[in-house]
């Protein structure tokens, strides 16, 4: 804890304005999922990457903090829920709905594991652990205030991932409204063919 105490002040509480990458590895795509070890994302600088590339293009710090985040799916056992069909048993054309396809967050359950690292730069500038602990609701009170902090809006950071919800979607069938206007709206012919080919455009003086 001690090595972690002495880099605390280094460490940034990410804003919503802020770019973490929680999610993946900036150089080599590699996800939470990929390995064990997972990625490591930095606490000043909030950059996901992997631990032998911690220090690329930080000449400026020979240590620093890194939250590791590491996930693993595993098999639903509750996956053949009967509200979700099977391909060809689906009666809507929809995702996570009754009776639609099943989404793929309903076949798994992911399991997160969390851990805050001291890493230093070695000698071939790659990073060497000198510390790390556990970091969950259970021991997050023993770090300085300082690194939770940082790491918890780290973790719970949207990240560069999608925003918008798509975990269950359904095809709108409803018809569309049609404006009252629409039976009075004048139709002018004015003469005027537009040419499919937009080589045939050309600025007309017409009304100028």
């Amino acid at each position: 804890m001690e090595e972690i105490t002495k880099l605390a002040s280094k460490c940034r509480v990410a804003t919503p304005h802020d770019v973490v990458t929680n999610s993946e590895c900036v150089y080599t795509f590699h996800s939470p999922f990929t390995t064990e070890k997972g990625i490591v994302v930095n606490l000043t600088n909030f950059v996901g990457t992997l631990d032998e590339l911690a220090f690329t293009n930080s000449s400026d710090t020979s240590s620093a903090l890194f939250v590791r985040i590491c996930k693993k799916r595993i098999p639903n056992e509750n996956g053949e829920d009967e509200t979700m069909a099977e391909p060809e048993a689906a009666t809507k054309l929809g995702v996570g709905i009754d009776g639609g396809f099943a989404s793929e967050a309903d076949k798994y359950d992911i399991i997160s594991k969390y851990s805050i690292a001291a890493l230093q730069k070695g000698a071939d500038d790659k990073a060497q652990v000198l510390v790390e602990l556990p970091y969950d609701e259970s021991t997050k009170n023993t770090f300085p205030m300082a690194v939770s902090q940082s790491a918890d809006a780290i973790i719970h950071h949207a990240g560069l991932a999608v925003k918008q919800d798509l975990s269950a979607w359904e095809l709108d069938d409803d018809p569309k409204p049609v404006s009252k206007y629409y039976e009075a709206l004048p139709f002018v012919e004015n003469g005027v063919k537009v040419s499919p080919n937009p080589s045939d455009w050309k600025v007309s003086s017409i009304g100028i």
